[in-house]
This record gives C-alpha cells, structure tokens and sequence, in this order.
C-alpha cells in the first residue's frame, strides 16, 4: 500500500502520456500492485493526499491485453476500455471506433508496409489523426471534470514477445499527442527486453534495455515480501482453513510453516498462495486418512522443496536413502562449512545450477539427513493427496 501511494503521486506529477513499467519476477505481484493503485484512485482517494487526489481522475480503466489478443490489436482494446471507462456513452464509442480504424490501418511489428499509406497532407495524417482522438476521447469521458486518467495494464506478459514488442510500440506513438492520460503497464523486465529483441535479433541484451528506457518515461521494481511478514501472509492466506491445518498437523503447524518458508528467494506472493493451496490439500487429506502427526521443520521444508524445487524433489526421491547424506555433505562443502568434497558430481551439478536452491539447502539439508524417515512419510502422504 505504501509503495501504491507513493507510486501514484509520482506517476501523476509526470507529464501527460506518461508510461510507467512496473517491473518485477513472475509471481512478485506486479498486477497486486495495479490493483492497489486502482483501489486508492477509485475508492481511497484522500489517501493520496490533499494535493495529488484532485489531480486523478475518479474512474480508472482496467486492461488485460492478452484477453484481447484474441480479437485483434490489443491496443483497440485498450481504447474501448478507455470508452468504456466514462460510461460507454455512443459518442464515447463513436469516437473510439475512428481511433481503432486509424490503429488498423498500421504495423507495429516493425515490417514495412507494402503500399504508401494515407497519410499524404497533414489532414490526413493517420497517426497525427489518431492522437487527437485519442486526446479528444480522454476530454470526452472526463466530461469537465479535472484529473489524469489512469488506465492499468496487467499480463502483457502472456502475449508473445512480438505482439509484446507491438503494444509498447504502439503505445508510445499513441500518446505522443499529449492526452491527459497515464498508462501504467505491468511487465517483467526480461519479458520486456525480449520483445524488443523479438524485432532486432542483433541488439545485445545491454542495447535492448536502453531502447526500453527510452518508450517508458518510469520504471519501478516490485520487492520481494519482507522475511519477517512470509509467516504472516501464509496465516492470511490459511486463515479460512487453519483450524483444519491445526488438527492435521499440530497446534504449532502454522509456526513450524513460517519458519520453513521464511527465506528471502520466497517472498513471492503468487508462490506462497500456491504453498498455502498445498497446505490445506494436504491437511484435508490428513484428516481423511486419520493420519494426523506433528510435523518437524525438516518435514515442512521438504514441503516446500516439493512446491518451489519439483523437479529436485523427484531427483532426491529416487536416489535412495543415501542420497540425503550426500546432500549434506555438498552443501557443507559448496558453502565453505566443511563436507566431503568428494560428493557425487550429480548433487553437485544441481546445487551449482541452481544458487537459489543451495541457499535455501543450507538452512535445511542437516534436517533433511537427520530426519529422512519423516521426509518418506511427507512424501507418500503428498503423493496419495495427488501433489
């Protein structure tokens, strides 16, 4: 919410056709973050301050340009939002229909057209024509009133790298007209760079990431979710079920969880909502088979080793019992706390590919070794419960 806030009054002190990137991994809560914004510009607005909120417009647009993929440009769909967010008046629609046929009529993908376009006197130029449109439209369904419109873009991730690369494109052309509007796009930054490499397969990852800079005018991170708040999030993500997770796993379950899931490569929201889905299937399977037990630290590790780490946890599962041992021993050793340094080159291979996983293993591959017994036991239940 703090970061929200903040990110709202900077977006609104920019100029007007301001692009703002919300960058972050998958899963970090890129689209959270839009939808907290929308919530403090529809529904909080004094929140933002006496001298930012009148300077919003009360009615943002929400798109999803992969859904509208489907049925041509995303960027049309952007602009039917944009109508359909003052009300969806037939002036309104009117007017975005003119905008969506100059938007039909070009190529975003960086191709050439085969024939000469339109655009052969000033009035006639389609590009010039359609950010008047767009800049009269936004005029339209503010009706009057003061404030920048907001509209929100979440999942461009999910459209392929060129049609990605299209949209950013479009979308800076589109508001070079000056519209009193801010567009806020919610995107990885690798997925980003890739679409712009999409188009020129010559540019260097380096020389991609400053043609991005250049069609954003704000970029901004998501954080990770703090250690110390990974227990509280997994409680409110349980709390319709923690009676349940209570009974199947003992009165301290919740705590034990928090303490196995407390690691800074796991703050990730979408992450911890799929360990908690886990969590509660298996504790209603628990319940179901009269099996109810304790869990230790090393058991709810081996949980979410089996949700973050899949494909490890089946490597460690076939190896046999001797295998936990030798973990051990390449962790120790991998992290400079003694161990054999002889370890099999396979578990060797899987901690050097993947840093995230031997820092994780540090904390815990001890407890695995030393209670192996109860990891079989996890893991027979979370194979009878079909995870």
């Amino acid at each position: 919410d703090r970061l929200a806030r903040s990110f709202l009054r900077t977006v609104v002190r920019q100029g007007p056709g301001c692009i703002a990137h919300v960058q972050g991994a998958p899963g970090a809560g890129k689209n959270e973050l839009l939808r907290r914004c929308m919530h403090y510009v529809e529904l909080e607005r004094d929140a933002l301050g006496a001298d930012v909120s009148v300077d919003v417009f009360p009615a943002a647009a929400w798109f999803n340009p992969w859904a509208y993929a489907k049925q041509g440009n995303p960027l049309a769909g952007l602009i039917a939002a944009v109508a359909r967010a003052g009300g969806g008046q037939a002036i309104l629609m009117d007017r975005a229909r003119d905008i969506i046929g100059q938007i039909n009529r070009m190529k975003f993908d960086g191709t050439v057209p085969d024939a000469a376009g339109a655009g052969l006197t000033p009035a006639d130029d389609p590009v010039d024509r359609m950010r008047r449109g767009l800049a009269m439209l936004v005029e339209q369904m503010k009706g009057g009133q003061r404030g920048r419109l907001l509209v929100f873009v979440a999942d461009l991730d999910q459209l392929p790298a060129p049609g990605r690369m299209g949209f950013l494109d479009g979308l800076r052309l589109l508001l070079g007209g000056g519209a009193d509007v801010a567009v806020v796009v919610a995107a990885g930054r690798e997925a980003s760079i890739a679409a712009i490499r999409s188009r020129d397969t010559a540019l260097s990852e380096p020389a991609a990431a400053r043609v991005l800079e250049d069609m954003v005018d704000l970029s901004i991170n998501v954080p990770k979710i703090e250690i110390r708040r990974i227990g509280a999030l997994l409680r409110r993500y349980l709390s319709a079920n923690e009676v349940v997770v209570r009974r199947a796993f003992g009165e301290d379950a919740l705590n034990s969880l928090g303490v196995a899931a407390s690691h800074k490569q796991l703050g990730s929201p979408r992450f911890l909502g799929r360990l908690s889905a886990r969590v509660q299937l298996l504790a209603d399977y628990t319940l179901e088979s009269r099996a109810m037990r304790e869990l230790s630290e090393a058991q709810w590790a081996w949980i979410v080793l089996s949700e973050r780490w899949p494909e490890f946890r089946r490597f460690m599962i076939r190896g046999g019992r001797d295998r936990w041992l030798h973990l051990k021993q390449a962790v120790a050793a991998m992290t400079g706390e003694g161990g054999n340094r002889t370890a099999p080159a396979e578990i060797v291979e899987w901690l050097r590919a993947d840093l995230l996983l031997l820092d994780y293993l540090r904390l815990h591959a001890d407890g695995l070794d030393r209670d192996n017994m109860g990891i079989y036991w996890v893991e027979d239940m979370l194979l009878q419960a079909g995870l």
